[in-house]
C-alpha cells in the first residue's frame, strides 16, 4: 500500500531537491563560469603589463634615438686629434676602455680607405648591457673619444633586461708619405697589390 508522506517528510524531501539543485548548479554553472572568468581576468592583467612594458621600452628607446640623433648632430669631440696612419694599437686600447662597461661585445674590422692625406679605419661594432643608461654612457664615450671617428648606421634594440646596440665606428689618420716611405708596406699602392694578390691566389 502507499503510504502517503507527512507534512514533515514532504518538506524535508523539497529542501533536499533544491540542494540537489543548487549543488548541481554550482558545479555544472556557476564553477566553470567563475573559473573562466578568474582565467580571462588574469590574461587580461597579464596583456596589460605586457602592453606598459613594451610602452616603457618603446619609450626608453625614442628617448636614446633621439639622444644619439643629438650626439651625431654634434659630431666628435671638439678635441678629438688624427692621429698618424696606422693607429690602430691605440684605437684599440680606448675600444678596449670604452667598452669593457658591456656585457659582452665584437668588433669587425673593414680594410681602410686611403683618400688624399686622410685614412679612414672603419670598425662595425655591436654591443649589449643591462640597462639603456649604460648603452648610452658608451655611445657618449665613442662620440668623445680622443681619435676623431665619425659614428653611423645605428641600430638599438631591446629585450627583457638588456639593450643591444649595432654601429659602424669609422676612425681616420693622417697619411704620411714620409712615414710611408720608411715602410712602403704601409703604403696605400702596396696595401692594393697585396689585396689583389691576395685575391687572386685565391
Amino acid at each position: 500500500m502507499k503510504r502517503e508522506f507527512t507534512q514533515r517528510e514532504t518538506v524535508l524531501m523539497l529542501i533536499l531537491v533544491v540542494i540537489l539543485l543548487i549543488t548541481g548548479y554550482v558545479k555544472l554553472f556557476a564553477q566553470p563560469v567563475q573559473a573562466q572568468l578568474t582565467a580571462a581576468q588574469t590574461r587580461l592583467a597579464d596583456a596589460q603589463d605586457a602592453q606598459l612594458i613594451e610602452q616603457a621600452k618603446n619609450t626608453q628607446l625614442q628617448k636614446m634615438e633621439a639622444e644619439l640623433e643629438e650626439l651625431k648632430k654634434n659630431g666628435s669631440a671638439p678635441t678629438a686629434m688624427i692621429p698618424p696612419y696606422d693607429n690602430i694599437d691605440q684605437v684599440m686600447v680606448q675600444l678596449g676602455a670604452i667598452l669593457k662597461a658591456a656585457e659582452d661585445y665584437q668588433l669587425t674590422f673593414s680594410d681602410v680607405t686611403f683618400n688624399s692625406d686622410l685614412v679612414m679605419r672603419p670598425i662595425q661594432m655591436s654591443y649589449t648591457t643591462k640597462t639603456y643608461a649604460q648603452a648610452k654612457e658608451i655611445m657618449t664615450q665613442l662620440y668623445g673619444c680622443v681619435y676623431r671617428c665619425s659614428i653611423g648606421n645605428i641600430s638599438v634594440s631591446m629585450g627583457e633586461g638588456t639593450v643591444s646596440v649595432a654601429l659602424t665606428a669609422t676612425f681616420y689618420e693622417q697619411y704620411d708619405d714620409a712615414a710611408a716611405a720608411d715602410d712602403p708596406a704601409n703604403a696605400p699602392d702596396a696595401q692594393a697589390n697585396a689585396a689583389t694578390s691576395s685575391s687572386t691566389q685565391g
